[in-house]
């Protein structure tokens, strides 16, 4: 990644980065970072929703790993809008019934969710490893295997799993689903046993922990990057028109 490529998902409108097609990593914090997303109940909810709405919005997820205060998924759209509707009637069903399930008011989910685009399935690739390897990372050294709400046993084991779609980038690692769970286990495992603390460079991070607006080729990556510069630099140039007529209404 080029470090130019740092500027944050709240700045950039979702129409002008997510395009027909686009494969996306997509993650979101709960309110406060607080940990409503730890209960067994509050992730098979999310999961359920998540099945529940995909097919009426045309998406397809390739991973997912769901943590304490955040969800990690990746996937492919058929438009922005259905992606952006998607997510708008899972959050919102997901709030709603969490609120009541924890006798809470208020906002659950933190700000809009992150959604940067991955360019290729190599990216696809290292984006679904690492996120795999989350519980690792931050639950005590948790091995993947040892970890439920994550599509590792999916890929490792063959585990079925309803909201799933294996992508290229999986199936070409092997011939057969058993040659695929092998070498899917066998990479996992050597990050595992190599990285401390699976210090794995984050791929959809900068150096700094901002989330990266695009995922890929340094020089594609570059080009998109200046046209969401340029998409902000007209949109702030719109902002006091639009202050000034909201103010005379």
């Amino acid at each position: 990644m080029l470090p130019a490529v740092s500027l944050g998902m709240a700045n950039h409108a979702r129409k002008i980065l997510i395009q027909a097609g686009d494969m996306f990593h997509v993650t979101w914090q709960c309110h406060n970072r607080d940990f409503l997303l730890s209960s067994e109940f509050a992730k098979q909810l999310y999961y359920k929703l998540l099945l529940k709405y995909k097919d009426d919005y045309q998406m397809q997820f390739y991973s997912y790993c769901f943590m304490d205060n955040h969800p990690h998924l990746t996937g492919k759209c058929v438009s922005q809008k259905l992606m952006s509707d998607f997510f708008r009637v899972v959050n919102s069903c997901f709030a709603k019934t969490m609120n009541k399930y924890l006798k809470r008011k208020g906002q659950l989910v933190m700000d809009r969710f992150k959604s940067p685009v991955i360019e290729t399935q190599v990216d696809l690739k290292k984006v679904m490893i690492y996120n795999d390897m989350n519980p690792a990372r931050t639950v005590n050294g948790t091995h993947p295997k040892d970890f439920r709400w994550s599509s590792y046993r999916h890929y490792a084991y063959g585990r079925k799993d309803s909201l799933l779609t294996d992508p290229p980038c999986y199936q070409e690692l092997g011939d057969s689903d058993k040659e695929r769970q092998q070498a899917y286990r066998k990479m996992i495992q050597e990050i595992f046993e190599t990285d401390e603390r699976v210090l794995q460079k984050c791929p959809y991070r900068n150096a700094k922990g901002k989330c990266l607006p695009l995922i890929g080729d340094p020089v594609a990556v570059q080009i998109k990057y200046n046209e969401l510069k340029e998409d902000l630099k007209h949109r702030k140039k719109l902002w006091p028109d639009q202050r000034k007529k909201e103010g005379g209404n």
